[in-house]
């Protein structure tokens, strides 16, 4: 199976992540991936788990969307109620976890996403029990797998995987300099071309608070180096993937109102951060952070990109000038939210379609 990926986003079923996907046109050379982390994407929600996704799936305009009930979630602390009982129900058990999958197998761009059980329960040979179940029913599979137990896990997948699967190496927070740890991943990569390949990382430190960033400068605790087609060759992969330029959600509850917002310049492929001058106003979007990000050198060089990667298409562009203009209110931190999703997925697609974003290394 020929195919075009060249950039994976990942998302969760958080209001906001969920208004980006359904509004974004992926194009051919997107596919998101969907990360189920609850049962329901509201609480109150009559319809049932497969309604309620297959719904959400049937939304999103991309060619193929990836599927994940993700194996690494914690469970513990803060995080949300219902994704820790849906982790310990649904994910936590192969069986129910592969039968959810199964639930999407009549949704033709589906593809379900698998990943070992060895650091959760000790369990081998969990990626192969789970393909067995999934592979009558699905054209293609992902194969997520970890550096922890990337050995141990590439091995079974090497036994496993056909020309239509796609294999998703995820470093999370790991830069892709930090070697030696990768330089076993490498040399493995570089070597298997039996399906194609996408290098996944949370670009973004989870750690950042708004009210430390430097107002205007460049956030270095942001590394979006896997945007970057010198090191895809050096893993040998087809595609890169991120959190679709946000910090990769902790799933816990809302926190405090902290206005500022990360700002992607593509051009420099950097954030830049903004933030209140008067802590915890909610008048700072307006007031502060858009007058100041409008007027940035970044917004600048992107409006003299060509193409450019600031337009009326771009909606979290438009939508900041909407709101400079007093057409919409900016009195929603949440809001912020999509507004950096849509304007990173936009400025992914003008990469791709300048040619800076491309598949590397295709298998002969």
């Amino acid at each position: 199976m020929d195919t075009n990926l060249i950039y994976m986003p990942v998302f969760r079923v958080r209001q906001q992540e969920v208004l980006a996907m359904k509004h974004f046109d992926f194009g051919n050379s997107m596919y998101p991936l969907l990360e189920i982390v609850k049962e329901k994407t509201r609480k109150n929600d009559q319809n049932s788990f497969v309604e309620i996704y297959s719904g959400l799936i049937n939304e999103i305009s991309a060619q193929k969307v990836f599927v994940d009930l993700p194996i690494y979630i914690n469970q513990s602390g803060s995080v949300q109620d219902e994704v820790v009982k849906f982790s310990f129900s649904v994910i936590n058990n192969l069986e129910k976890r592969v039968a959810h999958l199964n639930m999407f197998s009549d949704i033709e761009k589906v593809i379900p996403v698998i990943s070992s059980y060895l650091l959760k329960t000790g369990e081998e040979n969990t990626i192969a029990g789970q393909e067995r179940l999934l592979r009558p029913r699905f054209n293609s599979i992902g194969f997520r797998i970890y550096i922890n137990s990337f050995k141990e896990d590439f091995e079974e997948v090497m036994q496993l995987a056909t020309e239509n699967d796609f294999l998703i190496i995820d470093l999370d927070k790991l830069g892709p300099f930090k070697t030696p740890p990768l330089k076993p991943v490498i040399n493995a990569l570089r070597d298997f071309n039996i399906c194609k390949k996408v290098l996944l990382r949370s670009a973004i430190n989870p750690d950042i608070e708004n009210v430390k960033l430097d107002h205007g400068q460049v956030v270095m605790e942001a590394d979006n180096s896997q945007i970057d087609t010198d090191i895809m060759s050096t893993f040998q992969v087809n595609a890169t993937g991120d959190y679709a330029g946000i910090k990769k959600d902790n799933l816990t509850a809302g926190g405090t109102i902290s206005p500022g917002f990360l700002y992607y310049d593509a051009v420099e492929n950097q954030y830049y951060g903004y933030k209140a001058l008067i802590k915890g106003s909610i008048d700072e979007f307006d007031n502060t952070i858009i007058p100041a990000i409008l007027a940035s050198d970044s917004t600048s060089s992107m409006l003299q990109s060509e193409p450019p990667f600031l337009s009326t298409d771009n909606w979290g562009y438009d939508t900041l000038l909407k709101i400079s203009r007093k057409e919409e209110s900016g009195r929603s931190q949440a809001k912020f939210k999509r507004i950096a999703i849509e304007h990173y997925l936009y400025c992914m697609k003008i990469l791709i379609e300048k040619g800076e974003l491309t598949q590397t290394n295709l298998p002969s």
